[in-house]
C-alpha cells in the first residue's frame, strides 16, 4: 500500500495496479484515490470502466491500443473480472508490452497468486492486498477520525463500539459518522452515545 501511496503522491505511476483483498473499504478508498490521481479532470474520453466477468478481452485490448485523445494517458478500470482466478492468457501476454500511455487498474475480490495475470501485473506495476485490520489498528484509525471532529473516546468505549460494529471498516466508518452527528457539540463520546 505504501508504494501505491507514494505513486499517488509523486505522480510517477506504473502501468498496472491490482487492488484485492477482503477489506472492501480500504480497497475502494485506494481505487478512488488512484482514479482521481490518474484522471484528475474527470476526463470521460480517456477513462473506461468495465465491471463483471463478461468482458471481451479482444475488445479490451483494442481499446488499450487506442491512443488517448488530447491527454497524456488512457486509464482503464476493471472490477471483479475473474481474470485473476480463471485463465486469461491473451491479456496476460498483452501485459508484457503495454503502451506507455496506458494505465490499467484491476479491483478484484478473488485472486490466485499463481495465476499468469497476477504475475503479469506484478511485473508491470504494483499489487496492493487489503486485509482485514486488527482491533488495535481500527481503534487508532477510529480515534483519529473522532479527533479530526474534535471528539475524544476512552479505550473502553472504543472496545464497546468495536464489539457492536465488528471489524469491517466501512461499517465502523458509518457508525462513527452517526455518533459524530448524534453527539453534536459535545467533545466526549460515551458508551451511552454508542448504544443509542
Amino acid at each position: 500500500m505504501k508504494n501505491i501511496q507514494e505513486d499517488i503522491k509523486t505522480g510517477n505511476f506504473k502501468q498496472a495496479y491490482l487492488l484485492y483483498g477482503e477489506e472492501a473499504y480500504l480497497k475502494q478508498q485506494y481505487k478512488h484515490k488512484l482514479v482521481q490521481a490518474l484522471n484528475p479532470e474527470d476526463d470521460t474520453m480517456n477513462f473506461n470502466h468495465y465491471e463483471g466477468r463478461n468482458i471481451d478481452v479482444k475488445e479490451l485490448i483494442d481499446l488499450c491500443e487506442t491512443m488517448p485523445f488530447f491527454a497524456d494517458r488512457r486509464v482503464v478500470l476493471l472490477e471483479d473480472t475473474g481474470f485473476f482466478k480463471n485463465k486469461c492468457d491473451e491479456l496476460a501476454d498483452y501485459m508484457k508490452e503495454l503502451p506507455d500511455y496506458l494505465c490499467l487498474i484491476f479491483v478484484e475480490n478473488e485472486v490466485d497468486k499463481r495465476n499468469r495475470m497476477y504475475k503479469a501485473v506484478k511485473a508491470a506495476g504494483r499489487i496492493g492486498e487489503f486485509v482485514q485490520q486488527d482491533e488495535k489498528t481500527l481503534m487508532r484509525w477510529a480515534a483519529g477520525l473522532l479527533k479530526k471532529e474534535g471528539k475524544m473516546i476512552t479505550q473502553r468505549d472504543m472496545e464497546l463500539l468495536l464489539t457492536m460494529t465488528g471489524v469491517d471498516m466501512g461499517n465502523l466508518r458509518m457508525e462513527l459518522e452517526k455518533i459524530i452527528s448524534y453527539t453534536g457539540d459535545r467533545d466526549v463520546v460515551t458508551g451511552e452515545d454508542i448504544q443509542q
